[in-house]
């Protein structure tokens, strides 16, 4: 019976953290843009990790059967041996989606990294203005060794000059707000994006870097303008576009401001998450005891 309760517990706890992000979604103006991205990142990249940890917890004595080890009658979630096996099957699951989606950002970024040679190069500060000659609306910030903001002259055309200014910064805030990582972190569940959950869960995810990178601008109404202007637009997979997120909610988001009277929300989400990080560990702690 404390079995069943103790791998309950770690189940529904790891679960939770991981849903966070879209529980901080309908409530984001409670959190400044770019604490919500750690935040979610936070609770994402632990829930993950311990979820692993709690199903490695039950599929290593079922594996260790096979040896005749005194753990192999321990299991960590409520069943006979099949639970085992299925427990290291998600583990490989998990594992490999993880793979999966990292390498597939990783490669899309490579390809789409502009050589010297290719178009027109503008150097920066800190990163790289590259313009493509192409009708196509199309923005995207790509971080590498040489972090890129690359533009085509049909958004540029298509723009004022205040709004080009607003995509500029709100690509190059990408790159210096390390955006780069929050991806490869999405990256890890976007390949079950199927799943409606999942689907939801990588969407605000997403959503908390647009907002970061829009509250970075110098020109907000700009911005907003620009949003309208290339709503519709296609996104460029797996890299941080300016047309990318719910431009609906983006906008929203331009109009809103900071409500500082939802501290009180903010601080209670930060207490359910260390809660639910807490719960996880001393749980896995107990069982192996």
């Amino acid at each position: 019976m404390i079995t069943d309760v103790l791998s309950e517990a770690v189940l529904l706890a790891t679960l939770a953290l991981v849903a966070m992000p879209m529980i901080a979604r309908k409530v984001r103006t409670a959190f400044r843009p770019t604490e919500l991205t750690r935040f979610n990142a936070s609770t994402l990249g632990s829930g993950l990790v311990l979820l692993t940890v709690a199903l490695i917890a039950c599929a290593v004595p079922v594996i260790l059967a096979l040896t005749g080890t005194a753990l192999a009658d321990r299991h960590f979630f409520p069943g006979d041996t099949a639970v085992g096996w299925i427990s290291a099957g998600a583990v490989v699951t998990l594992v490999a989606t993880a793979v999966i989606g990292i390498t597939r950002t990783t490669r899309i970024e490579r390809r789409l990294h502009i050589e010297p040679s290719v178009g027109l190069h503008l150097r920066r500060h800190d990163y790289t203005i590259v313009v493509l000659s192409s009708d196509n609306p199309i923005a995207y910030a790509v971080g590498h060794r040489h972090p890129q903001v690359v533009l085509t002259t049909g958004l540029i055309s298509s723009l004022e000059v205040e709004e080009l200014v607003s995509v500029v910064e709100h690509e190059a805030a990408h790159l210096q707000l390390n955006h780069r990582l929050h991806l490869r972190l999405i990256s890890v569940v976007e390949p079950l994006s199927r799943i409606k959950p999942i689907e939801k869960l990588a969407s605000s995810l997403r959503l908390a870097l647009e907002l970061a990178a829009d509250a970075a601008t110098s020109n907000q109404r700009a911005t907003r303008t620009a949003l309208l202007k290339t709503s519709g637009v296609a996104v460029v997979p797996g890299l941080a576009a300016f047309a990318a997120g719910d431009i609906i909610d983006r906008i929203e988001a331009l109009d809103e401001e900071a409500d500082t009277r939802s501290s009180g929300t903010r601080n209670a989400l930060y207490l359910v998450a260390a809660s639910l990080v807490a719960m996880s560990i001393s749980t896995l702690a107990v069982f192996w005891l």
